[in-house]
């Protein structure tokens, strides 16, 4: 198997619509996504997407809605070759203890035990707090890019520290694949 990799997808893969996306018209990847994800492609990476969806719980996000974002990401990148290799999706109350809603590290562990892997080591990039925590508490290697709502480097009160920064998804799949 290929190393696995995980990331968010709002405000990494693509531009975080306030308050959510609630029409697929509205969904719109950053230019940079596909070279970002390509880069990972050739370096040897399983992609899986986990990704926090309470507007569907809010009942404002209908979850064909979600699944046709998804489908656009995989439209988007089947001309150059490979798919993500998976979305894990928690709909979930922020306010419901659910295991998959990051911070919690469900998606995350979920994905190994559906393929056979240990995530620990694995690289999880996210755009916010939640996602670093996310990946520290299931033993990944988080990284953060400065495309989504995290706009500051000061992270006085996060439980969690991303162990390097970028501005985009561009540049830390960059920075992954020349560290080998």
């Amino acid at each position: 198997m290929r190393k696995p990799l995980f990331l968010d997808r709002d405000g990494v893969l693509s531009v975080d619509v306030k308050p959510y996306v609630t029409d697929h018209s509205q969904f719109e990847l950053f230019p940079w996504t596909v070279e970002a994800l390509s880069l990972l492609d050739q370096a040897g990476f399983d992609v899986f997407v986990v990704t926090n969806q309470q507007g569907v719980a809010l009942g404002l996000t209908p979850p064909e809605v979600v699944e046709a974002c998804h489908a656009a990401i995989q439209e988007a990148l089947l001309p150059h070759g490979f798919q993500i290799r998976k979305f894990y999706v928690c709909t979930a109350h922020k306010d419901e203890n659910h295991p998959w809603r990051k911070p919690a590290p469900g998606m995350i562990l979920a994905a190994g035990e559906e393929f056979g892997f240990d995530p620990t080591g694995s690289f999880l990039i996210g755009d916010n707090a939640r996602d670093i925590e996310a990946g520290a508490r299931a033993g990944c290697r988080s990284l953060l890019v400065m495309s989504g709502v995290t706009q500051s480097l000061d992270f006085g009160d996060w439980v969690y520290r991303p162990e390097h920064t970028f501005p985009t998804l561009l540049e830390a799949a960059q920075w992954i694949a020349a560290s080998g």
